[in-house]
């Protein structure tokens, strides 16, 4: 039952009144307050519908499209992601045998300098008259 109580249009709208049968103690007492601004209601409005699922609504075919679609996206993303990253690992292993090599390459090359000046040298000594000594040289080490 609801009573106006003598307020204006557009103010609270009433005072709700429950009668409880029995051995209530507060039989006939006022229950709650409902007004146009009540904000709480709203958001539990909104929290009770998220948590209602409908699989209803998902079988329905332009959402299992749209669904469908979605899904695809995000597969297609994590896919380009995860290629990217063997990419990286992939570059950063052919950077690594780059580097093995030129430094490997880097040493040969010293190597044939070093030849090519002992080769040099054994022909200026040739040409002064100097002969190759027959005992093999020794290195000292300090």
């Amino acid at each position: 039952m609801s009573v106006n109580n003598g307020f204006a249009a557009g103010q609270a709208v009433g005072v709700e009144e429950t009668k409880h049968l029995g051995s209530d103690l507060f039989a006939g007492s006022i229950s709650a307050f409902k007004d146009d601004g009540d904000k709480g209601s709203g958001f539990r409005e909104l929290v009770s519908n998220a948590l209602k699922f409908d699989i209803g609504a998902l079988l329905r075919p332009r959402s299992f499209v749209y669904l469908m679609i979605g899904t695809g996206i995000i597969l297609f993303q994590t896919y380009n992601t995860l290629a990217i990253i063997n990419l990286a690992k992939q570059n950063e292993r052919l950077r690594e045998q780059i580097e093995m090599r030129y430094s490997v390459i880097t040493s040969q090359e010293l190597k044939v300098r070093e030849l090519q000046s002992i080769h040099n040298i054994a022909q200026a000594a040739a040409s002064l008259g100097l002969a190759a000594a027959s005992v093999s040289p020794v290195e000292l080490e300090p």
